[in-house]
């Protein structure tokens, strides 16, 4: 069994002790009311998190603006004292639970209230406040909002403000000399110009709080954009504010510039921990706390503390995923963690059509108030569960651990449906990983019976007189008439994903959906000349994946040289290649050696209905009865329907 001492030690920071190193990074939710206040489907969201055992756990963006802009929505608002007391009551939960509890401070320009892909349609950095359009009473204004808004965390119990001062945020942007191009005293001119803004907002800060509240600040070790700021003038920035702040929290890239957002939100793609790197040189100038944030896990936090690299590790996904995870690790059960799969489907739904916070693995995140209070079974069920993929995995898990005993079948030798074809690239391996979590905890609950190699019929379903059947058998392959009978030449995504069959070293890949676009990397890293063909428009590759993942994917294939061909149709098989024609009806032939068709899947609806009179209670979930199986979808609905069996 692993031991994580470092990371459950307890740290100073401030006057503030926290019991171990695991704080929650402020994350958007979009639980608030419509008009900007603190609800208790907000609260009942970061309640888990502190029941969890982090030691900190920070709400996400509160605004700070005098006055909010129109169609701001949803968001807390701190601009005023009537957030007080919904505050409190949310400061109060968090203190239940012996944990700390903070708020991050940001103010919100007129720009903010669009989603990043209206934003991204205007073709160049889109800041959340401009630095060059504020007058000289309006930046003052805001810094003594800042402080108000302190003022008002103090009052309402919290432990810690968070100044965000990263990803082109005021204080970044001010500091920037690519976004600051102003030359009065606060301009681009000197370093002490566009340090002042963000000194002065500290200094209102502590005006008004005094020592009473920690200060964190949020900076980024790299802007990564053109004429960003040095490392070297980072740290001295760092040393300038030193005294003025109990703790440094270190992120990267910015919001700025749409093809650098992957690096605020990591996917899958990018190797965990690439942040510890700024992290580790803020810490050897500075005397203070210094954290990190950005696509960590416990192992990687774990071992950059004890090498002395970073002093706490600052969790988003990872404990939307599993708010247990400080617990787990406690008391020896961190094989027990359910591994967040950085899908950014969080991310993808706040951020981008500015709804409430969910989670591709976790089914109850954002819909707590939903399952609050939920009616115990009156009596335990016999349950069939028919399908051993992610939904049917869920669905298994949530009926047993209610009680239930269920049988689950699958046709196949082994569980996890097709995420096992989907987790074999090297760059997936966060896929594999939940996989893996998600097979372990199912074979080992007791009142689970798990039946493989059996092809469950209505008839064997009828005979075992269940009271309720799931029917979790997922869907098949799209496959076009004119892909038929021909040999080598064109194969599966799915048999490509898994090493099944091998492509030649010319390929196209019909289709740019996630899928599609996440094979075309891995065979382009294989040395492969890849093409992707697809009839959709450019801006809508990529279906069932997140905005943040796509561009990732994206700024990748362009890397590797994979060309993408959009609103184009596959036609047929040549003997040289494929037959493609465009939106004006022009047919021309694309030379390859492999065709890899990536068209999508179709749900096995008809199979599906064949069991639907062999219990008393039949259901579908998963991909079986949706038009795009996503893995939100087959959790999502697999939960919900085991929870409903009472």
């Amino acid at each position: 069994m692993k031991r994580y001492e470092n990371i459950l030690r307890p740290i100073q920071v401030g006057n503030m002790e926290l019991k171990n190193r695991i704080c929650f990074a402020p994350t958007f939710s979009f639980l608030a009311s419509y008009d900007n206040h603190i609800t208790w489907e907000l609260i009942e969201w970061m309640r888990p998190l502190a029941a969890g055992r982090a030691s900190l756990v920070v709400l996400g963006t509160g605004f700070i603006n005098a006055e909010m802009p129109r169609g701001a929505h949803s968001v807390p608002w701190l601009g005023d004292d009537s957030c007080i007391i919904q505050m409190s009551q949310l400061f109060d939960t968090i203190h239940a639970y012996d944990c700390k509890a903070g708020i991050e401070l940001v103010p919100i320009g007129k720009k903010s209230v669009e989603p990043f892909d209206e934003r991204d349609k205007k073709g160049k950095p889109q800041v959340e406040v401009d630095p060059n359009e504020l007058t000289h009473d309006e930046i003052l204004e805001m810094i003594e909002c800042y402080g108000l808004a302190a003022e008002r965390v103090l009052k309402a119990g919290g432990d810690m403000v968070l100044v965000h001062g990263a990803h082109a945020q005021p204080p970044a942007a001010f500091f920037s000399k690519a976004l600051n191009n102003r030359h009065d005293e606060y301009g681009c001119d000197t370093f002490e110009n566009r340090a002042r803004f963000a000194v002065e907002v500290l200094k209102s800060i502590r005006r008004r709080v005094g020592n009473k509240l920690a200060i964190d600040y949020r900076i980024s070790g790299d802007d990564m954009g053109e004429n960003a700021p040095t490392m070297e003038e980072l740290l001295r920035f760092a040393k300038l504010i030193e005294d003025k702040i109990d703790s440094l929290h270190v992120s990267k890239g910015q919001l700025a510039v749409h093809r650098l957002t992957p690096y605020v939100f990591p996917p899958m793609y990018f190797e965990r921990g690439a942040n510890i790197v700024y992290a580790e040189q803020f810490k050897k100038v500075l005397r203070i706390p210094v954290s990190c944030v950005g696509g960590m896990d416990i192992d990687v936090a774990e071992k950059a503390i004890g090498e002395g690299r970073i002093d706490m590790v600052n969790f988003s996904r990872p404990l939307l995923a599993d708010p247990q995870i400080p617990n787990k690790v406690k008391h020896g059960k961190a094989d027990e963690i359910r591994p967040c799969v950085r899908c950014n489907i969080c991310i993808h739904r706040t951020h981008n059509f500015f709804l409430p916070v969910r989670c591709s693995i976790n089914p109850t995140l954002g819909r707590e108030m939903l399952f609050k209070g939920y009616p115990l079974p009156a009596s335990s069920k016999k349950v069939a569960v028919i399908g051993g993929g992610p939904a049917g995995m869920e669905a298994a898990r949530t009926a047993a651990d209610r009680g239930h005993k269920v049988t689950l079948y699958e046709a196949s030798n082994s569980l996890g449906g097709t995420l096992n074809l989907g987790s074999t690239p090297e760059f997936k391996k966060d896929i594999k990983k939940y996989v893996a979590w998600a097979v372990r905890t199912t074979l080992s609950n007791k009142n689970i019976a798990v039946r493989l190699a059996t092809q469950a019929t209505p008839e064997m379903i009828r005979e075992e007189k269940f009271d309720v059947a799931i029917i979790a058998i997922g869907s098949e392959p799209i496959i076009p008439a004119f892909a038929k009978d021909c040999g080598n030449k064109v194969i599966w995504v799915g048999d490509v994903e898994s090493g099944l069959v091998q492509t030649g070293n010319t390929v196209i890949i019909a289709g740019a959906g996630m899928t599609g676009l996440e094979t075309a990397l891995m065979l382009a890293r294989q040395g492969k000349k890849v093409t992707v063909v697809d009839m959709l428009k450019a801006s809508e590759t990529g279906g069932g994946g997140s905005k943040m993942n796509i561009i990732a994917l994206h700024n990748m294939l362009e890397e590797e040289n994979v060309r993408i061909i959009n609103q184009t149709k596959v036609e047929g098989i040549t003997e040289k290649g494929i037959e493609v024609s465009n939106l004006n009806g022009e047919k021309y032939e694309l030379p390859c050696d492999t065709l890899v068709l990536s068209l999508g899947v179709r749900g096995r609806k008809d199979v599906a209905r064949a069991f639907e009179d062999c219990a008393t209670d039949v259901i579908m979930v998963g991909d079986c009865c949706t038009e795009q199986g996503t893995l939100l979808n087959a959790t999502r609905t697999a939960f919900d329907v085991a929870m409903a069996i009472l």
